[in-house]
């Protein structure tokens, strides 16, 4: 009986799979006859678009049979592309199948794009960043990037009402000009910050410690009331900062809120604070690995017990604890600061933990991105020596002396595995400068009139680091030409050589009555003491002569008239931290000279010079520098000689008095009126530097406000016959002079470029004044 019953299910079900194929088959037949085969796939309406472009993107193909749903998916993957401004698919059905044509509407090609409307932005900048092109599609997507990216470039520099429209007008040919127009508005300032919760602190004193500022004519030319997101984002961090700098470690931002105004032309900055207690040092110690040793760890830190909690001093001594472990071989130190607070006496007792971690050699050091410079030139600079133990400090001044280069332009240093874990490479990655230059100009100043000049410079010779240059100017009152080499790296040592020779001639000036013709050379070399501090020596000759003087000069002048020789030596000591020769940010360059004549020529006299310039920046982005300097000067002469009269002292002009003229402030001769030189001058000054307004970040361009004081003091006598003519001037404070004014230097391919206008505060009889001066190849 089971037997029997296992058949019949098995007959069973074997009728009922077949029955049910039957089905299924019959099914399939039916739907292969209701659903039309594609027989062919036409494009029309195309005319800048290839047709097979367009087929290139549909997944319906010609033998298929048709789907709605992918010609579905085909028509919104071809407005994707961005070519179409309307899509539809339009079939015939025959017998065979079904024949399917694309009528598509494509958005018009840019012939022409105008901009009108736009002060702020130059129409070659606003098209840079624009999609919309001669030959670009003119459609949505980059109509809506083009208005997007426009509005954030206007909104960088504060123009929130700024409304741009794009005017298509077709041609005949089918494309059209666009016309872009742009309303700009007026910058919305910063009208008012609000700061809540402070106590400690006055409201003024915590705006002036925020990037943003309230609208004011100070704050007006650097741009600082114009609200900017990032710097916004930045001012809360800055104020925490400030208070932790203060000693107030519980100090937090609650919000910082941004209101503008209904009409879009001002903001309103919140900032709320929760300010808590100012923290005094309790305690300090030191723990870990103490490498090299734990009293040297401890006269790195920055403060003491006792002092009010500064994140500063917190920040530098862990600095100068991580460096001069890494001094000791190890690269990868940490120092962490740990803080115990006592909130009942409000103080904090500091441990810094020290992990020295593993010591580690430098293997091996890579130079790349040197395309010219030799890879000696590079590695010279470099102190930090292969196979020797990592030292911190020296790859830093291996940076710093890389960064003053002429060639490098920037560099980045790496410290990759090297090939056992107590090794690693350094690798340094450098970008150059172009070094070389050949350039001409015309110019105007009020001393020469016209200028014409001619440089032709290069500071990476055969890419060896040599240095040459020669160049002439042609004015009015100066013709000279200049030449010079230097080796930086004499024989491969650190004593660098440097040849030069002149000529020069200067007819008579206002304040000078004679003409100089001069020709001379040197040789000079220089050595390093310290990474900052330099000794030179060097020998100079020239021979100047003096003619073409009148017949009333001065009796001093008269006998000085024809031709004298001056051999000298010349010895220099000079410490220097700037972080760059030109335009400096930051640093500060001293130097004392002094020189000795009469070895060669007829002219017997010393002289001796102190100079002292500093550079401090005012802000974060270094756009703000201030810049004091210093200098005095004495010369003597000896064995019955006297002073040349060009050697002598006189200030007046750019690089010296602003505000006088050239020679303008001098010993004179109380019967000429001639300027005759001082044997000792005084001067000193501060320019406060500044980008000036609109004028973006266009380089080498900027504003400086300046004062200026100094005077000239000494004596001189000659006797010419029976007569004998004896001037003296003692120093006197009443006697100096007083200036100020502000001015535009631009540093240009030729040289500094000056434009001055200055006003003396304090003159003496005879002085001569020079408000106004304009001058190329003369610096602040």
């Amino acid at each position: 009986m089971t037997t029997f019953i296992k058949w019949l299910l098995i007959h069973v079900s074997l009728m009922l799979s077949l029955f049910c194929g039957q089905i299924t088959s019959a099914t399939a037949v039916e739907a292969g006859v209701n659903q039309p085969v594609i027989l062919s796939i036409d494009i029309e309406g195309n005319r800048f678009v290839e047709r097979d472009a367009v087929l290139a993107k549909l997944h319906t193909q010609v033998g298929q049979t048709l789907d709605r749903r992918k010609l579905s998916r085909d028509v919104r993957r071809l407005y994707k592309e961005g070519f179409f401004s309307d899509i539809r698919f339009v079939g015939t059905r025959t017998a065979q199948g079904i024949q399917l044509v694309c009528h598509v509407k494509e958005f018009p090609i840019i012939a022409n794009v105008t901009i009108e409307g736009n002060e702020k932005h130059r129409t070659k900048d606003l098209k840079l960043w624009m999609k919309l092109k001669p030959g670009h599609l003119f459609n949505p997507m980059n109509r809506q990037y083009d208005s997007n990216r426009l509005l954030k470039g206007y909104l960088k520099d504060g123009y929130y009402q700024v409304h741009t429209e794009f005017i298509p007008t077709e041609r005949k040919d089918g494309r059209i000009d666009l016309l872009v127009r742009v309303n700009e508005g007026n910058v919305t300032h910063i009208n008012r910050i609000h700061i809540i919760g402070n106590k400690a602190f006055s409201d003024a004193k915590l705006r002036s410690e925020l990037a943003s500022q309230q609208s004011s004519m100070l704050a007006s030319f650097g741009k600082r009331d114009v609200f900017d997101q990032k710097r916004f984002g930045t001012d809360g961090q800055m104020l925490q900062q400030f208070y932790m700098n203060n000693g107030y470690l519980d100090m937090k931002i609650e919000s910082q809120q941004i209101t503008i105004a209904e009409d879009n032309k001002t903001f309103s900055l919140t900032f709320s604070v929760h300010e808590g207690h100012s923290y005094t040092v309790s305690d300090i110690n030191v723990q870990g690995d103490m490498v090299p040793d734990e009293q040297t760890m401890k006269d790195l830190i920055a403060f003491e017990s006792g002092d009010t909690y500064s994140l500063a001093e917190m920040q530098s001594t862990i600095a100068a604890m991580t460096e001069r472990i890494g001094d000791e071989g190890y690269a990868f130190a940490t120092v962490t600061p740990l803080l115990k607070r006592n909130i009942d006496d409000h103080t904090v007792a500091i441990t810094f933990d020290a992990e020295k971690g593993k010591e580690v050699y430098i293997e091996r050091i890579e130079i790349i991105g040197n395309e010219k410079s030799n890879d000696t030139v590079v590695r010279r600079l470099i102190t930090q020596d292969e196979g020797a133990r990592y030292s911190g400090s020296q790859i830093k001044v291996s940076k710093e002396a890389l960064g003053r280069t002429a060639f490098v332009d920037d560099l980045r240093v790496s410290l990759p595995k090297g090939s056992a874990s107590d090794k690693v490479n350094m690798k340094v990655d450098i970008t150059e400068k172009r070094t070389g230059s050949i350039s001409g100009g015309i110019g105007f100043s009020q001393r020469e009139k016209v200028i014409f000049t001619a440089k032709l410079a290069e500071s990476n010779l055969f890419g060896k680091g040599y240095q040459a240059s020669l160049n002439g100017t042609y004015g009015k009152v100066t013709q000279d030409i200049n030449a010079s080499f230097t080796n930086p790296y004499l024989f491969d040592s650190n004593i660098s050589t440097t040849i030069s020779g002149f000529k020069k001639q200067t007819d008579p000036l206002a304040t000078i009555s004679y003409q100089t013709d001069s020709i001379g050379g040197s040789l000079g070399f220089g050595a390093p003491i310290t990474h900052n501090l330099s000794y030179g020596i060097a020998y100079r000759i020239n021979s100047t002569n003096l003619t073409n003087a009148p017949a009333n000069i001065s009796l001093i002048t008269a006998a000085q008239l024809g031709k004298q020789t001056i051999g000298e030596l010349v010895q220099s000591l000079s410490w220097d931290s700037r972080d760059r020769l030109t335009a400096a940010t930051m640093g500060h360059n001293e130097s004392i000279t002094f020189g000795f004549s009469g070895l060669g020529g007829q002219t017997k006299f010393w002289e001796t010079s102190v100079s002292s310039q500093a550079y401090f920046s005012i802000d974060e982005e270094h756009k703000y520098i201030f810049n004091p300097s210093f200098s005095a000067a004495m010369a003597r002469p000896y064995a019955s000689s006297s002073i040349p009269l060009w050697r002598r002292y006189s200030l007046g002009g750019l690089g010296s008095m602003r505000g006088f003229d050239s020679s303008g402030i001098s010993l004179r001769d109380p019967a000429t009126g001639e300027a005759l030189g001082a044997d000792k001058q005084i001067r000193a000054s501060a320019n406060l530097f500044f980008p000036l307004p609109f004028m973006g970040d266009m380089p080498g361009i900027r504003g400086v406000f300046f004062a200026d004081a100094g005077t000239v003091w000494g004596s001189l006598s000659t006797t010419v016959g029976a007569t004998t003519l004896n001037i003296s001037e003692p120093f006197s404070l009443s006697r100096v002079r007083y200036s100020a004014g502000f001015g535009i230097e631009w540093i240009s391919p030729v040289g500094p470029v000056g434009l001055v206008w200055a006003f003396p505060i304090k003159t003496t009889t005879g002085d001569i004044e020079r408000t106004f001066e304009f001058a190329l190849g003369s610096s602040f």
